[in-house]
């Protein structure tokens, strides 16, 4: 005979029960009152998302940068820029995936965010975001840098800054990646 199935508790009500934690119960996705209002694991400012993301293109670029003064030539007291290597933008763009994807998915953070005091966690449960999530969240801005300049660098400012709105300050990136900044401290 085949036993009913335990009726699901409100999403209001403390999941006590272990059937109720089982993976075929729809959990309650966190709004922003279920954050505290600062210290730890609260919401994750703009201010401090912008001067973390700051840092980090900072660390990305500079390797870059390096290899292209190398390239810089004058004329007439005008550096022209027409001997830089064009495989030295996709190395930059590889760069920034990977850095990102790796620190994110390993330690939940960039060094950005690290010295900025945040975290990036999964939007459902507040772990550190798997693989996969760190690399959707990476991607999605990162691929913006591939569009024709300065449309490309446009493109990517802009869907950082998406993460300025909102009442989680979810961006798209974080929406793509299923993620969600919160503070460490």
């Amino acid at each position: 005979m085949i036993e009913p199935r335990p009726v699901m508790p409100d999403a209001d009500e403390p999941r006590t029960d272990p059937r109720a934690m089982s993976p075929d119960v729809p959990r309650k996705l966190p709004e922003a009152e279920d954050f505290p209002a600062s210290g730890p694991n609260s919401l994750a400012a703009p201010g401090p998302r912008f001067g973390a993301r700051g840092l980090d293109l900072v660390l990305v670029a500079t390797p870059a940068l390096i290899v292209a003064a190398f390239f810089v030539t004058t004329q007439d007291g005008v550096p022209k820029f027409d001997e830089v290597p064009g495989w030295l933008v996709w190395a930059v763009l590889g760069l920034g995936v990977v850095y990102e994807t790796i620190a994110v998915a390993a330690w939940g953070r960039t060094v950005g965010k690290w010295i900025f005091g945040l975290r990036v966690a999964r939007y459902t449960d507040g772990r550190r975001p798997r693989p996969d999530q760190a690399l959707l969240r990476a991607l999605v801005p990162w691929a913006a840098f591939s569009l024709p300049q300065p449309i490309g660098l446009a493109g990517a400012l802009a869907l950082w800054s998406t993460g300025a709105s909102g009442s989680l300050h979810r961006g798209i990136p974080d929406q793509a990646g299923g993620t969600i900044v919160v503070t460490t401290r």
